[in-house]
């Protein structure tokens, strides 16, 4: 893997954790908030 790919997906991965959290603030049920969570850790594999 090159150095530009590495550092590419470590700006992908933070973006998307970004989204993430913001999603999870915005969420004002627990039941959407674990929703959030799910769909996260199945994108994180």
């Amino acid at each position: 893997m090159s150095m530009i790919e590495r550092i590419r997906n470590r700006r992908d991965a933070n973006r998307r954790a970004r989204a993430i959290e913001r999603a999870l603030r915005s969420a004002n049920s627990p039941a959407v908030r674990d929703e959030i969570l799910a769909i996260a850790q199945r994108h994180m594999h």
